[in-house]
């Protein structure tokens, strides 16, 4: 049985691998194929069954978006607000489950992601809301080292992503009990210092943590702490076992057990984490009152395969690996190190999961195992007990509730303090480069095959493939980064880098430094610039300019700094084996798009020409200045508008490459067809960012040569060219 289950969850799983997702018709040969060896290798008919069900639970979902016209203008959309993600300055996220789109019902009810941008409050879980909307097929930025926002939004089961631009009808819903103990609690908590802590233990409601917040939780590995998963339910759970025991004997332990875990699962909001936690947890207790025993793994077993017979995409979603590997990892280190004592188990758990840890965070935290053994306990015998017992007085006994609460409140905030001193001090977050995980990711397997008989010859070669990795570096490499609308460019020569614009920063906090820039920097080991060049103050170009000067050391400031050296035309000055040379402005114009800095640089043999936000009247006035603009690769100017990018600038820079920055389905239709032509009639390749993702170039001789041909990833990186290729709904 254990087998089959694997098989079957391994089956559902494998569409993370996808490189493209088949046609929906697929799955009648390969449920024959299932069938035909269902007697001889049932396990793989297990795992034939599982791909079924994904194919087809994946066109079953995705098939709406095929909906003629549905991406190239506005609809009136109808639907009910599941969840509420809030942001700063009013902005907020909602997930809405869709009734109808321009009148049309669709099934199943597809999850929409919109962003609220009004001046009033926000929607509510549970409205009923009716307005004007633009959306996107799923899609995200695509970086090296940046968050997979495509594979999220697959994970959580939202298909499409766009915002309001109007609101038609609003209809709040009867606020349910949960949100009117939620209310009470906050109204009690209101004066408490370290009440965003204990709103997102008890009801999980994170929303008032702060950025400095999450930095202490990651670079102390106790994150998990603080959203409530399998650790706090089964905190939860037994507390009621134990509580029952001591009352009355193992079926009353099982029943109060189960009825904390669901109450705590209720009052946060039953999220997925807590659902499949409180799903195992469940499993455990029926299999006890049965009087059946299955062993741990099986239990687990049991506990994916129904979740992914649920939902399949939840095989997308980092969450479910996280929390299913950890169940795993204890129950290995359990075997492994002959004990149940806490510190081996977390020494047990901190190893297994350091690998996964590494890959998906970018890093690792040298305190995340003395923190957790102080603080596991911590939460156990205190924390979680007198948080259940404010949330249940808050209604009948709102005054034991209070002082319960300022207790916590005494207790959390010098804890808290603690945590943020011991981040700020040691600086217990170690950034990994992409090399420096894959260094450890060997040494890890290499170590051990080195204690084993012949080992060490594979441990030498290992060593030796390793240290030649260095070397094969080209002599520089450019990288126009996927930011959106906007631009960002890295120039590197080795761990030496440039940085032409910082792509934007918006007023809700979002930006492209944390989100795009800093993780990039950091899977290449790039701890500085040497130069940081800004093209002009369009926030879409500067908007993380002051950002990156106070994280990053930046040797020269170049461009559009109010402390930095202006860019005039002439400049010019040596980079290593690179010349840099300014070609434009000028004078200053006070027209920000024509004072772009317009920056050439090149090794004598290869060469690229960074353009910024020009138009017709600078390309005009840069031809005649008579400088030489020849480069083999280009950054099309303004994102690829019509406004620029003219034919005798084009002859005059004759690329090879040209590259659009634009963003995915940008509203302004970049790059302007008029200029794709332009550049087809030159016979020039092109690529677009919000298409393409980052672009990555190496020098080779006198070619650019590019390294991603292609969307990297699975399927759902390239959502756009299937329902390019699907044929429309009728």
């Amino acid at each position: 049985m254990d087998k089959r289950l694997f098989f079957f969850c391994a089956g559902v799983s494998s569409l993370l691998l996808w490189p493209w997702l088949p046609a929906w018709d697929w799955w009648l040969p390969l449920a024959l194929l299932g069938v035909s060896c269902w007697r001889s290798r049932p396990a793989t008919a297990c795992f034939l069954f599982g791909m079924i069900w994904s194919l087809c639970y994946s066109h079953w979902q995705l098939g709406w978006l095929q909906h003629p016209g549905l991406f190239q203008r506005s609809q009136i959309m109808a639907g009910t607000v599941e969840a509420v993600q809030r942001r700063d300055k009013g902005a907020s996220r909602l997930i809405v489950s869709l009734k109808s789109i321009d009148g049309q019902v669709f099934s199943p009810q597809p999850r929409v992601l919109l962003s609220w941008y009004g001046e009033g409050p926000a929607p509510a879980e549970g409205d009923f809301i009716r307005s004007v909307s633009r959306l996107q097929p799923p899609h995200g930025l695509h970086n090296p080292g940046g968050f997979d926002s495509a594979r999220w939004l697959l994970g959580q089961g939202i298909t499409a992503r766009g915002y309001l631009t109007g609101s038609l009808h609003h209809q709040p819903a009867p606020p349910s009990r949960r949100t009117r103990l939620l209310e009470a609690f906050r109204d009690l908590s209101a004066e408490l210092p370290s009440q965003r802590w204990l709103l997102a233990l008890s009801f999980g409601d994170r929303s008032q943590l702060q950025a400095q917040d999450w930095e202490t939780l990651r670079a102390l590995g106790v994150s998990h702490l603080f959203a409530i998963s399998g650790l706090h339910i089964g905190l939860v759970a037994g507390l009621g076992l134990l509580l029952g025991r001591l009352g009355g004997g193992r079926l009353p332990g099982a029943l109060l057990a189960a009825g904390l875990a669901l109450g705590y699962a209720w009052l946060a909001g039953f999220s997925l984490p807590t659902q499949r936690a409180l799903l195992m947890l469940l499993l455990w207790l029926a299999l006890t009152g049965w009087g059946r025993f299955w062993s741990g793994r099986r239990i687990l077993l049991v506990t994916m395969a129904l979740l992914l017979a649920g939902m399949p995409w939840l095989a997308l979603n980092q969450g479910f690996w996280l929390s299913v590997l950890a169940v795993a990892a204890l129950l290995v280190s359990a075997g492994w190190l002959g004990g149940r004592s806490l510190w081996r188990l977390q020494l047990g758990l901190t190893l297994l999961l350091l690998p996964l840890v590494m890959v998906l965070f970018g890093g690792l935290s040298w305190l995340s195992l003395p923190v957790n053994l102080l603080l596991i306990p911590l939460f156990s015998l205190l924390f979680i007990p007198l948080l259940l017992l404010a949330c249940l007085a808050l209604v009948p006994l709102p005054g034991l509730a209070r002082p319960v609460l300022a207790l916590l409140d005494g207790l959390f905030a010098p804890l808290m303090a603690s945590l943020h001193w011991l981040e700020q001090v040691l600086s217990p977050w170690l950034v990994l480069s992409a090399f420096g995980q894959g260094a450890l990711l060997l040494a890890l397997l290499v170590l051990p095959a080195a204690l084993l008989p012949g080992g060490r010859g594979v441990a030498g070669l290992a060593l030796y493939l390793l240290l030649l990795l260095p070397w094969s570096r080209p002599a520089w490499e450019v990288r126009v980064l996927d930011v959106g609308q906007g631009l960002s460019v890295l120039v590197t020569q080795g761990r030496e880098a440039l940085l032409y614009d910082t792509g934007n920063r918006f007023p809700t906090g979002f930006n492209m430094a944390d989100a795009v820039i800093l993780p990039l920097l950091g899977h290449l080991g790039i701890e500085r610039l040497e130069y940081l060049v800004v093209s002009h103050d369009d926030s879409d170009h500067s908007g993380n300019r002051d950002y990156l000067a106070s994280v990053l050391p930046v040797t020269h400031r170049r461009g559009a700094w109010p402390d930095g050296q202006h860019c005039r035309a002439g400049q010019s000055e040596q980079w290593g084996r690179l010349r840099l040379r300014v070609l434009w402005p000028v004078e200053p114009s006070g027209h920000s798009n024509n004072d772009s800095c317009v920056l050439h640089i090149g090794d004598g043999r290869l060469s690229l020409l960074l353009t910024g936000d020009i138009e017709a009247p600078a390309e005009r006035a840069l031809l005649a200045t008579g400088q030489a603009l020849g480069a083999q690769l280009l950054l099309s100017p303004h994102h690829g508008s019509r406004s620029s990018s003219t034919e005798a600038f084009n002859r005059a820079v004759a690329p090879d490459w040209v590259v659009h920055t634009a963003g995915f389905y940008n509203r302004w239709g970049f790059p302007s067809p008029e200029v794709v032509a332009r550049f087809e009639r030159q016979g020039v390749a092109q690529l677009t960012t919000g298409e393409h993702g980052m672009v990555h170039l190496a020098a080779d001789g006198h070619r650019w040569r590019l390294l991603n041909p292609r969307r990297s990833g699975a399927w759902y990186h390239r959502l756009n060219a299937w329902l390019q290729e699907a044929k429309p709904l009728e």
